[in-house]
């Protein structure tokens, strides 16, 4: 049987806000080609759909795709809640391996998730350096002629502290409540470890980690799906199963 579980990362300490993944545990032998993948991504409507296709393992593969119609090849916030919600099932997962390769993770002492992958597999986003947050906290959407842009501003850069929000209108991605690979891509630039309010309160955590590669860490919380939800994806996978 199919097994979906609704997780959201870079939640803050809370539990509160965080950014959503579907994780779609597929049966063995009955996972769906690609383009049934993201046509179910697609109605569904959730920022990302993350289909697990082989038994959860210490290695695990996984298909992620957007609710915009298209694949993701590498996703943070995909990936974190994906190894949030296979630890939910009681699954020790130490790698796991979207189309962009293998990720290295773990779950800290502190319940915090955390992967290392190279910052350059994030879609190339944009940066824009705002003069301080509240004139990030004010925007409705982004700068005349941003897009595809992470705005972000020093709250306290001493401790790197930040403050960032994100859209990216020409794939028709409204506002991104959590974006882990543009946070990934400002700490490839600033060399350094940052935690990043982002959205309306999500909290991101990064670290370089050496050759190009950035950890990205956030709290995740694993929580029901709707029912609609749920209806919708065995559906489909009793269909695929009849042929």
């Amino acid at each position: 049987m199919v097994d979906c579980l609704l997780a959201h990362a870079f939640v803050d300490d809370d539990g509160a806000f965080g950014n959503p993944v579907l994780v779609v545990i597929e049966p063995d032998g009955g996972g769906l080609p690609q383009e049934r993948r993201q046509a179910l991504a697609d109605r569904l409507g959730i920022p990302a759909v993350a289909f697990v296709r082989s038994a959860p393992a210490r290695r695990t593969e996984i298909a992620i795709h957007g609710s915009y119609g298209l694949p993701i090849r590498f996703g943070g916030h995909p990936v974190l809640g994906t190894l949030e919600a296979l630890h939910h099932r009681g699954h020790t997962v130490e790698e796991l391996v979207p189309e962009a390769g293998p990720v290295a993770c773990r779950r800290d002492e502190q319940g915090i998730c955390w992967l290392t992958a190279p910052a350059t597999w994030s879609k190339p986003w944009r940066h824009l350096r705002m003069g301080s947050a509240a004139e990030i906290e004010a925007l409705t959407g982004l700068p005349d002629g941003e897009d595809f842009t992470q705005v972000w501003a020093w709250t306290d850069e001493a401790a790197g502290e930040v403050r960032a929000r994100l859209w990216a209108p020409r794939i028709g991605k409204g506002e991104d409540e959590a974006c882990g690979s543009a946070s990934m891509l400002l700490t490839l630039r600033h060399g350094r470890p940052l935690r990043v309010l982002h959205g309306r309160g999500s909290v991101i955590r990064t670290a370089p980690a050496g050759d190009g590669l950035v950890e990205l860490g956030g709290r995740c919380v694993v929580r029901p799906a709707d029912e609609g939800v749920t209806t919708e994806v065995e559906r489909v996978y009793a269909v695929a199963a009849r042929g």
